[in-house]
């Protein structure tokens, strides 16, 4: 009898150490679940995260009623796509370009400087071989004024620092159309600026 009585409180004994193991392992794989997030979630806030954005609030100019708003984003090491609309133009095609300094203070936007062109060479159409990194070609507004902008430029980048990127240098819009001759497509005044500035979300 006794025998038997020490073998049960063996087996309980057993069957507590075992429950004990099972929970503990249990508690093990919650924890690492809860540390380490799955692959997929990582995944999508990488993806959302995308490339650098920056922004150019554009200001009239010379008179002008222009108004609009840019949006830059970098959708891969050296290409950066500009969007957004402007309006308060005259209906037809304008000069857009980028401009080297981030100045659009003179009330003629002479202050932004010349075209931007980090390694020099001639102005001409965004398609040639020969042109300014900053010459973007024209965008066109409609009868209502209103030009819709998406233009996607090659070889630059929207790094805070580097020869090629746009951060701190003018978005320009003239009042003409760009006709490509050298120096800067015959395009006329200067209408409307914008600073090109990295969102405040890519600053940190």
């Amino acid at each position: 009898m006794k025998d038997g009585w020490n073998g049960m409180l063996e087996f309980r004994y057993m069957k507590r150490i075992a429950l004990a193991v099972l929970l503990g392992a249990a508690g093990q794989a919650a924890a690492a679940e809860h540390s380490h997030p799955d692959h997929d979630a990582l995944s999508i806030d990488h993806h959302h995260g995308g490339g650098s954005h920056a922004t150019a609030e554009l200001v009239a100019l010379s008179g002008s009623p222009v108004k609009g708003m840019l949006h830059l984003v970098q959708h891969d090491n050296s290409n950066v796509l500009i969007k957004g609309s402007v309006a308060g133009l005259t209906p037809g095609k304008h000069g857009f370009h980028v401009h080297v300094n981030g100045n659009c203070d003179s009330p003629d936007g002479m202050s932004a400087g010349g075209h931007f062109a980090p390694t020099g060479g001639l102005h001409g159409a965004p398609s040639s071989q020969v042109h300014h990194l900053g010459d973007l070609g024209n965008i066109e507004a409609d009868r209502d004024g209103v030009a819709h902008v998406s233009v996607d430029v090659p070889g630059v980048s929207l790094a805070l620092i580097g020869l090629n990127s746009l951060v701190n240098r003018a978005i320009v819009i003239h009042a003409k159309e760009d006709d490509f001759s050298d120096p800067a497509g015959n395009s006329g005044a200067r209408v409307a600026c914008g600073v090109i500035e990295q969102d405040n979300d890519m600053r940190m």
